[in-house]
């Protein structure tokens, strides 16, 4: 189990409750959520749901209780259409703990009461004073329909589900597992061809099964249909297709469109043209002005000209889809004669779903960060966030499309800047991280990792948000009138890096420091201090619609540190370093590490004379730029000292010798040094 597992359960509980789906109680939220996951693929309504509750004193250790017949609830023996061949009959036992691992104890309640409940030679009035009467009626709900249906019954199943929120892989103990295979003895032993399974559902599992779609079939008419080893490539009209994406009540099947890296654009260029391409009428066929759209199914089946497809995800095309849907619906009784093409993949591998979904919006200008919508750890972000009232746009311009203000929106590229700001401690590259970040895996996964506490993104969103209402109040004070340029991005990570630190009282908080930090302490007063505190160091730089020189932050991180006694500047130093692996780092100073290693060979001892680098690059084939960087990188990372202006420094700062100076001094030459290292910083990626 993950270890942000437990924190991202008890926040989707925590919403479950704050939005009145279940009762404040944990338990009972828990059992509720647990069963909705577990019949997730039934569809079932919430009172369905809530009908199979039969928890409560005497319950057997039974928690839960539903009968099924062909994948339809069986709620009243004197109601519903008995199937006269082909039946199946599912039955799901389900035990709910709201424990953080699995016992030993539900499952011997639930062997005692099993080879009671399930001999139906006992009658009921024999089990009155042993169990309550919520068990019983399931009990005689079951042993009636078995009696309707087993003329005709095809499949029988049996779920006993012990459901926690441990981890599934402990409940492999020897006595536990034992137990598990006692209980599924006992069903195979009281029916005929009954098949028996016992399952652990713990956290992750609750919570894999929560982010996926509910089971569904949906109907598409079409016109014509290119049928190659189960891959379709069909033609509908279009007023078919609007019919396909609509729901009952005549609204976007936005479900459809769950695994759409983004959601719609708007009016933009794109989706004007697609909407006046569907106006006028007088031209092509629509499909031949239009890339389509791409769908994902689990199952297709074609009877006549219906293809029906089970689990049906728009992965691409959301732009044309939402454009039709606005078409249709601003002229419903239109008459349209033209197509759209849709191509129909079917696979159940998340492996080639995701592949799909890359390769069908990666072939024209998609924004990279929308590339990462679908992973797990952007849905568990996105979840954790809407617990506190923050709304996480994984897939671009959603919750602005559902009208959610922007000052409760934060974005992918916001989250990661922030993390890099306060936990690398690198407000530069924070600022000037871009939409590629996302693109490469390695960076990515050194903000985004699975690992990192979830709790940690609750804190950074709630501090940018602070920072961005405060920064915002007393613009007007600081930024030029004469000149509009984009402040927020230029100075938030600075202001708020150092106005953490000060409030934490050093430069070495970590990610639980983070997350227990009272943010409330962010005020606008704290933000009017931080920007006392670096107009001290360069005034009026506010007023300044250029981005900040890199020397400039490690001016500020030494004048708050002195100004307020703060001991563990170097800390920002060792953050910096474990921001991109060193491969990374060279690389983005043009460098790799064969250059830097010829270049180290090729340097004489210390000092050097002033054109050593001029002398190495004619030796070595390369431009004088990139020896010089090689040079810089080797000084940076302590491989050799520092020198400049004919000073060498040892990493403490000290002399440790001298050659020509040409004129200037040590003094000179410290400041030459620290303007440098700030420099390299940014350069190295560090």
């Amino acid at each position: 189990m993950a270890k942000n597992d437990l924190v991202l359960l008890d926040g989707i509980l925590d919403d479950y409750v704050a939005r009145g789906i279940t009762p404040a109680d944990s338990g009972e939220a828990f059992e509720y959520f647990a069963t909705e996951q577990i019949l997730k693929d039934y569809a079932l309504s919430k009172e369905q749901l809530l009908s199979g509750s039969v928890d409560g004193r005497n319950d057997g250790g039974i928690d839960e209780f539903f009968i099924l017949v062909n994948g339809h609830l069986a709620e009243n023996i004197l109601e519903g259409h008995w199937p006269r061949s082909h039946a199946s009959l599912d039955v799901y036992i389900i035990s709910c703990k709201h424990d953080d691992s699995f016992k030993q104890t539900p499952i011997n309640a639930l062997v005692s009461s099993l080879i009671q409940l399930l001999d139906f030679s006992i009658p009921s009035s024999a089990l009155a004073e042993t169990y309550n009467e919520a068990v019983l009626r399931k009990r005689e709900l079951l042993s009636q329909s078995y009696r309707k249906v087993a003329p005709a019954l095809a499949q029988f199943d049996i779920h006993v589900i012990y459901a926690s929120r441990g981890d599934e892989a402990t409940a492999n103990e020897p006595n536990i597992s034992e137990k598990a295979r006692q209980v599924e003895d006992i069903c195979r032993g009281s029916f005929t061809d009954c098949s028996a399974e016992f399952s652990f559902w713990g956290s992750s599992k609750l919570l894999t099964k929560y982010r996926e779609n509910q089971k569904s079939s949906l109907d598409l008419l079409y016109e014509e249909c290119i049928n190659q080893q189960g891959q379709y490539v069909v033609l509908a009209s279009l007023k078919n297709y609007y019919k396909f994406i609509s729901t009952e009540k005549g609204d976007l099947n936005r479900h459809l469109f769950d695994a759409n890296v983004r959601d719609f654009l708007g009016l933009n260029a794109v989706n004007t043209d697609i909407f006046h391409s569907l106006k006028r009428q007088d031209g092509p066929d629509f499909w031949w002005l239009n890339n389509g759209v791409t769908i994902i199914g689990s199952n297709a089946r074609i009877i006549g000209k219906q293809i029906t497809i089970e689990n049906a995800k728009i992965v691409n095309g959301l732009q044309t889809s939402e454009s039709i849907y606005n078409y249709f619906t601003s002229s419903p009784d239109v008459s349209d004669s033209r197509h759209i093409l849709i191509k129909i993949l079917l696979s159940e591998d998340p492996n080639t779903c995701n592949a799909i979904i890359y390769a069908a919006n990666n072939q024209t200008n998609v924004n990279t960060t929308a590339l990462r919508a679908t992973d797990k750890v952007q849905y568990d972000i996105e979840a954790i966030l809407k617990a506190h009232g923050i709304y996480y746009e994984r897939r671009t311009n959603y919750y602005q499309n559902q009208g959610i203000p922007k000052d409760q929106i934060v974005t992918p590229l916001s989250l990661a800047s922030g993390y890099i700001c306060l936990i690398y401690k690198n407000p530069y590259i924070a600022t000037s991280l871009k939409q590629r970040f996302m693109r490469d895996d390695r960076k990515y996964l050194q903000v985004f990792s699975p690992q990192i506490d979830i709790n940690v993104w609750v804190a950074i969103a709630e501090i940018i948000s602070k920072t961005d209402e405060h920064l915002v109040n007393i613009r007007a004070q600081i930024e030029r009138k004469s000149k509009t340029f984009k402040f927020l991005k230029n100075y938030r990570q600075m202001v708020m890096f150092i106005t953490i630190s000060r409030l934490m009282n050093g430069f070495s908080f970590d990610e639980r420091k983070l997350c227990s930090f009272d943010r409330r302490l962010i005020t606008e007063a704290e933000i009017r201090k931080t920007l006392e505190d670096l107009d001290e160091v360069c005034p009026g730089c506010f007023g300044n619609p250029q981005k900040l020189k890199p020397q400039l932050y490690y001016a500020c991180y030494r004048h708050v540190a002195a100004k307020y006694n703060l001991k563990d500047i170097k800390s920002i130093r060792a953050c910096n370093k474990k921001l991109w692996p060193e491969v990374e780092s060279l690389e983005s100073g043009g460098l790799s590490p064969d250059i830097v290693e010829k270049v180290y060979l090729k340097l004489p001892p210390q000092p050097w004379a002033s054109y050593i680098h001029q002398q190495i690059a004619n030796d070595l084939g390369l431009r004088e730029f990139t020896v010089s960087s090689a040079i810089s990188y080797l000084m940076y990372s302590g491989k050799v000292n520092y020198q400049f202006y004919g000073y060498v420094f040892d990493a403490a700062g000290t002399i440790v010798s001298e050659c020509n100076h040409y004129g200037h001094t040590e003094r000179e030459a410290r400041k030459k040094m620290a303007e440098q290292i700030s420099c390299w910083e940014s350069k190295f990626g560090f």
